[in-house]
């Protein structure tokens, strides 16, 4: 599939670059008063993805007291991103926040055309000194979603309702059964692939069908509550993504992986502010609180179950636990990660298996 074959380069490249800001002596700010502009990939009223971003855009207003706008529903197309940055930049916005991986190429040419304004993008892999991407460890806290559903299952059959085959949804796949196995060993987690970020009828769908070949707790890395819609109305459980899904899904939803985006955008606005701003490339976790969990809802866990989630968050913020460690083996039985071993940013960004314990085919 060459669309797969370009973003797992790009991603490759990102995990090559991220963490890795640019020189100090390249810190850049802006001039004048700040006026933030944010560009969505989806609605805001998404209640996952962008659902997720947009509460970065109110952490902004209410703790800087900065203005701020933003323009929903912008496709991943370089003409029509940019022409939404220009239009911002004319209208006197000096720091313009992007939420999409497929913004990278616009948001690198508008820091070249706009060198005296700040730009940032979630999920994107270009820099420069005006230009920070960043992103998170996602895997992290969908290793904690793992464990809540191997303790909830009462079948031992798990459901994964996934978007690309790419590294970073492949992590999040895979940390779920590690989490899943690693509380209860006999857990198998079936993958589903719909070749969508964003499609509730889609999404819904496959988590349905997942749930008829005997699946009941779903995960999912999608932008919409729709695998959790679906588990709601089977009488399963479910594991949200995004945001705390428990309003679409009050009597399924368990927990959820939970994205903090204000955890970066507000201290990033600040060096703006202050002439301390790096561009670069940007991955962080649980120990910045970019990535996290949401409130336990429902009775599925017990108290110890929840306990015990807790302290392995603790443990892996403060780098205690590190879930890549060997011996890991896909799902043909071969030894992906050598014992002792673990797995460094490139390779988990160019991710192409799936572990032991789970079922699905990777779409080629």
């Amino acid at each position: 599939m060459r669309i797969r074959a370009a973003l797992t380069a790009a991603m490759m490249a990102l995990g090559l670059m991220s963490a890795v800001p640019a020189p100090a002596d390249a810190a850049m700010g802006i001039k004048g008063d700040p006026k933030v502009a944010f560009i969505y990939i989806a609605p805001v009223g998404d209640l996952g993805w962008t659902w997720a971003h947009d509460q970065s855009r109110k952490a902004v207003e209410k703790e800087l007291g900065v203005q701020t706008a933003y323009t929903e529903s912008i496709p991943e197309v370089t003409e029509r991103v940019s022409q939404v940055i220009d239009r911002y930049v004319g209208r006197g916005f000096n720091i313009i926040v992007g939420t999409a991986f497929g913004y990278s190429d616009a948001f690198k040419e508008a820091a070249a055309r706009h060198p005296e304004v700040v730009f940032m993008n979630a999920a994107g892999y270009t820099s420069a000194p005006n230009l920070a991407s960043y992103y998170g460890k996602s895997y992290e806290s969908l290793y904690l979603a793992g464990m809540a559903a191997g303790y909830a299952t009462k079948s031992n059959k798990l459901g994964f309702v996934a978007a690309y085959p790419l590294g970073l949804v492949l992590w999040n796949a895979n940390a779920f059964a590690l989490g899943a196995r690693s509380v209860n060993p006999a857990a198998e987690v079936a993958v589903s692939f719909t070749n969508t970020w964003y499609d509730p009828v889609r999404e819904e769908a496959a988590a349905k069908a997942l749930i008829e070949q005997g699946a009941d707790v779903i995960g999912q890395h999608q932008d919409t509550p729709g695998p959790q819609i679906a588990a709601e109305r089977a009488g399963v459980k479910s594991i949200g993504y995004n945001a705390d899904m428990s309003s679409s899904a009050p009597n399924a939803h368990i927990m959820a992986a939970t994205w903090n985006w204000g955890a970066f955008v507000v201290p990033q606005i600040k060096k703006a502010i202050a002439g301390t701003f790096e561009g670069g490339n940007y991955f962080e976790g649980l120990e910045t609180g970019l990535v996290d969990i949401s409130a336990f809802t429902g009775t599925a866990l017990t108290d110890d179950q929840k306990a015990k989630i807790l302290e392995t968050k603790t443990a892996i913020a403060e780098g205690k636990l590190d879930i890549w460690k060997g011996p890991i083996k896909d799902q043909t039985g071969k030894v992906v990660v050598a014992d002792g071993a673990t797995l460094d940013t490139a390779q988990l960004f160019g991710m192409d298996f799936l572990v032991e314990g789970t079922s699905g085919t990777l779409p080629k």
